[in-house]
């Protein structure tokens, strides 16, 4: 298991009401709520013994609150995303400061247009990277990732998505080879050695 002794995480801002949903029928975030569940959130990471970086609200970026979309860590670098969403995009350039606080210039690596790449897309399992094509990540971004990780020395593969937003909204890895699974995961044969 990888062990990280670092986390940043963002405040959600009161613009978190207006995010990207793919389930509008369970209607808006109450800002009050989210506040009280990222101190929450915060408090337990903290309990497990990581040095939380704790970044402001961005209000022009909803979802950017989300910071695994915008940047990938992983045990040899940070890989700066290019997300699909165009609401999102901009937060790639607000995340890149914070995490060149851990990493040099040769341990940062970007995707680039054509190719988009949004974190949620994306479940490392020990060095091997799963990453989700779907509306928000492509081909040629998943092909920059993967040439990425490869320098490194890591691998990753490609999950075509059918039903899902993000690779990380049905599947999961829980460490010591298992994993939380619903809808489309549960059948599909990438993740056939895992218990689930």
């Amino acid at each position: 298991m990888t062990k990280f002794n670092h986390v940043i995480i963002r405040r959600p801002g009161k613009s978190l009401c207006d995010g990207i949903t793919s389930a509008p029928e369970l209607g808006q975030p109450i800002y009050e709520r989210a506040i009280e569940e990222h101190y929450d959130y915060e408090h337990a990471l903290e309990q497990c013994g990581v040095d939380v970086t704790v970044l402001p609200a961005l209000e022009q970026f909803p979802d950017s609150c989300f910071v695994e979309d915008p940047a990938v860590i992983t045990r040899c670098g940070a890989i700066i995303t290019n997300p699909g969403a165009a609401s999102r995009n901009g937060e790639k350039d607000e995340i890149e400061p914070v995490v060149r606080r851990f990493f040099d210039d040769e341990h940062v690596k970007h995707i680039v247009s054509p190719g988009t790449l949004d974190g949620g897309d994306v479940m490392m399992v020990g060095d091997h990277f799963y990453v989700g094509r779907s509306a928000r990540t492509n081909e040629e971004g998943i092909r920059q990732f993967c040439e990425i990780l490869a320098g490194w020395g890591l691998e990753g593969s490609e999950v075509p998505l059918e039903e899902v937003l993000h690779l990380k909204t049905g599947v999961n890895y829980i460490e010591d080879n298992n994993m939380l699974v619903s809808g489309e995961f549960i059948d599909k044969p990438d993740f056939a050695k895992y218990n689930k």
